[in-house]
């Protein structure tokens, strides 16, 4: 997980040679950023460099990826896309994932449970590491690689929201 205070560091990110994905949430109750943020070390580990999932913060203080805390939340950049996406308030919070420009698909994580989200984004991140070992190692062709399979995979969880 990173964080991010700017969608020109979203857009750096996105040419990494991994699946990029941005959590997005209305934030009126922070309880399912506190489960993401608290899977941090298990999910680092386990998806390495293969997926980057983007947590929009406001800077402070602190380097921008040593501290995370659910109330430094950045609703700002978070709203940028929801509005930009037209994301209903029902499918938040959500993992909008860009495939290209401005096409995104996104995984909904709204009526979940913790033990739903966190075993989501586990499998998520075992199909992730399995396209990472086996795809192309040209970064653009990674990524179109990657975006197609997490895709299926999200369309047959019946989990995939087309933007």
């Amino acid at each position: 997980m990173r964080t991010v205070d700017t969608e020109s560091d979203i857009k750096k990110i996105e040419r990494e040679r991994a699946l990029v994905g941005v959590y997005l949430d209305n934030h009126y109750d922070p309880e399912k950023l506190e489960w993401i943020l608290s899977a941090r070390r298990g999910f680092d580990a386990h998806v390495g460099a293969a997926l980057h999932l983007l947590i929009p913060m406001v800077k402070g203080n602190y380097a921008v990826d040593s501290f995370m805390d659910k109330h430094q939340y950045g609703i700002e950049l978070a709203r940028l896309f929801i509005n930009r996406l037209s994301i209903q308030h029902g499918d938040l919070p959500c993992i909008a994932f860009r495939t290209s420009n401005e096409d995104f698909y996104f995984l909904k994580l709204g009526g979940k449970d913790k033990n739903e989200v966190l075993k989501i984004l586990g499998q998520l991140g075992d199909q992730t590491v399995k396209c990472s070992n086996d795809g192309p190692e040209d970064p653009d062709k990674f990524r179109d690689y990657v975006n197609m399979c997490a895709a299926n995979w999200l369309r047959k969880q019946r989990l995939l929201s087309v933007i």
